[in-house]
């Protein structure tokens, strides 16, 4: 019996030795044939904009602060086609409440984001998490595995972590709840991305979040069909939705990154979800 001809998208890389790069290439452009015709990127950045002043924050306002200090880090201001809007968002809250006391970041990865947080909140207590090395889940993702990345990963990291006002801890998340002390005033929610790890960094943040406080989530994932691998999927938007419909906290979403390449096949788009938590009676 002759095997189906598979399509691109079942093309596995080691099928072609070294071209990888070239079969996510066709794929690109496969994806422009389809859904080119109808995408602005100019239309997303608006849209985006536009969502951010619906939440109530001063999109140009958050813009000014976060683009200084980009320069003062990067060298450059933020691009929305490539950066992730979530700077921009907790630019726009450092602007809408400057008195937010305490923070938590729930994945810390190299630090690139705390070292932007530091500088947005500078009066903040900001303690990020991430795993410990004796979990075996570190050294297995990001292409850690191999010595000398590893120790590059660490310094990169250790340097971004070195701002006062930042308290970095190392445990797994699934103890979160053992470890810290809330309230906090916002959360930010990068670790596992899927289930049961983002269920249950969620439901901890939930739970750590002030009244009026904020919730925002990463890499979040509407479409049901969407990708699934390793770092992503549609859980986390599903563990939201929950959340959601059972405490009628309003769940907004900001699309990630507007470019093509990120946010030209629908059910690939990825969003940042903010969500405030209800204030008690």
């Amino acid at each position: 019996m002759v095997p189906a001809p598979r399509g691109v998208n079942d093309v596995m890389e080691t099928d072609m030795p070294g071209n990888g790069r070239l079969i996510k290439k066709v794929r690109e452009a496969l994806a422009r044939l389809r859904y080119g015709a109808g995408f602005s990127q100019q239309a997303e950045e608006a849209a985006v904009r536009a969502a951010i002043e619906d939440a109530g924050l001063d999109c140009a306002s958050g813009l000014q602060i976060l683009n200084s200090v980009l320069r003062e880090l990067h060298g450059r201001p933020f691009d929305f086609g490539r950066d992730s809007v979530h700077w921009l968002v907790f630019a726009c809250l450092s602007d809408a409440f400057p008195e937010a006391g305490r923070i938590l970041e729930i994945g810390t990865f190299d630090g690139q984001f705390t070292a932007i947080l530091a500088r947005l909140f500078p009066a903040a207590e900001i303690t990020t998490v991430d795993l410990p090395e004796s979990d075996p889940i570190l050294r297995s993702t990001y292409k850690r595995e191999v010595d000398d990345a590893y120790r590059r990963f660490v310094a990169k990291r250790d340097a971004n972590l070195a701002a006062p006002n930042v308290r970095f801890r190392q445990f797994n998340s699934a103890f979160l709840l053992d470890r810290v002390r809330g309230p906090f005033d916002l959360i930010w929610v990068d670790g596992g991305h899927l289930y049961p790890e983002v269920a249950w960094d969620l439901a901890a943040a939930h739970h750590l979040c002030r009244d009026g406080g904020q919730l925002l989530c990463d890499d979040v994932i509407p479409a049901p069909d969407g990708p699934r691998t390793a770092y992503v999927s549609p859980d986390s938007y599903q563990v939201l939705d929950y959340f959601a419909v059972r405490t009628g906290e309003t769940l907004r979403l900001f699309l990630k990154r507007c470019a093509f390449k990120h946010a030209g096949v629908p059910r690939k788009r990825k969003y940042i979800a903010m969500m405030r938590r209800k204030v008690t009676e």
